[in-house]
């Protein structure tokens, strides 16, 4: 399959109606498509078919599947990769900051729009949307700016009740049963190269609810929690093996021996080389 580099959107066919600083289309199902974009502008889209494959959103690669009536939100800069045999007709709304910064000023929420939604919940007025948009399109944007405006305003509410859905199961926090099962994973790979992504998956929340909750429960930043983890194996190396601080560092995932020497002063107070002197004494 050939691949796209671009800085427009993708898909790149289908009717759009652009009554000002946004745009509603509606793209069909394309084969055989590979492509690898920055979009410039805020993208919703609308799955209106089935179809699956595989997702990259600023580096961090997934298997996908989706099904009518799910959604997905891409903030404006956010560098996307798509690889699918076949994928599905979308609706969608491409939107600038203009439109995005009326509509956080009436909400008072800034923040809801700066992260990417990519596990496609579904909407529960899914049919119904989609019947305005479609017939919207069908009509050659019949009613102007003014629907089109009130269109986006809609689209961007399922965006917002989602955030307020997540932010209402996620006040508690993690939980000790997710943090075990965080922690038993950091057990497992601590010497994998470990990414927030991966760890946020495992328990189903997003990376910036995930370090938040994360750092609530535990006091520390998840990254800051896998040094300490590893610092932990490193002494206990130390005082148990005769092991090079070279291998230990390239063992235990440190980028390098420097690297884990600066971790280690930094939670036991003392370089690895000290440490083990000062255990054998």
């Amino acid at each position: 399959m050939p691949r796209t580099s671009v800085q427009r959107p993708w898909p790149l066919a289908g009717k759009v109606i652009a009554p000002g600083d946004f745009m509603i289309g509606v793209v069909p199902p394309i084969q055989d498509l590979q492509t690898e974009f920055v979009d410039p502008m805020n993208l919703f889209a609308l799955h209106q078919s089935r179809f699956s494959g595989v997702a990259e959103l600023d580096g961090n690669r997934r298997q996908f599947s989706v099904a009518p009536g799910q959604f997905s939100y891409v903030p404006k800069g956010t560098s996307q990769l798509i690889e699918t045999e076949e994928s599905g007709e979308i609706l969608y709304l491409r939107c600038g900051d203009k439109l995005l910064g009326r509509f956080e000023d009436e909400i008072g929420r800034a923040d809801a729009f700066l992260e990417p939604i990519d596990h496609n919940p579904k909407l529960e007025r899914s049919a119904q949307l989609s019947a305005l948009v479609i017939d919207y399109l069908a009509s050659d944007g019949f009613g102007g700016r003014l629907k089109g405006e009130a269109l986006a305003s809609l689209m961007l509410c399922e965006v917002m009740n989602f955030r307020e859905r997540v932010d209402q199961s996620e006040s508690a926090g993690l939980g000790r049963r997710k943090l075990e099962r965080v922690q038993s994973y950091i057990d497992a790979h601590s010497d994998d190269d470990l990414s927030l992504a991966t760890l946020a998956e495992i328990v189903g929340v997003s990376t910036f609810h995930f370090s938040r909750m994360f750092k609530m429960e535990t006091g520390m930043t998840p990254h800051q929690f896998v040094m300490q983890h590893r610092v932990n194996r490193a002494r206990a190396m130390l005082r148990d093996t005769d092991t090079s601080l070279a291998e230990i560092a390239y063992n235990l995932g440190f980028s390098s021996q420097s690297h884990m020497t600066e971790c280690f002063k930094r939670f036991v107070g003392a370089s690895p080389g000290r440490y083990k002197r000062m255990i054998r004494e």
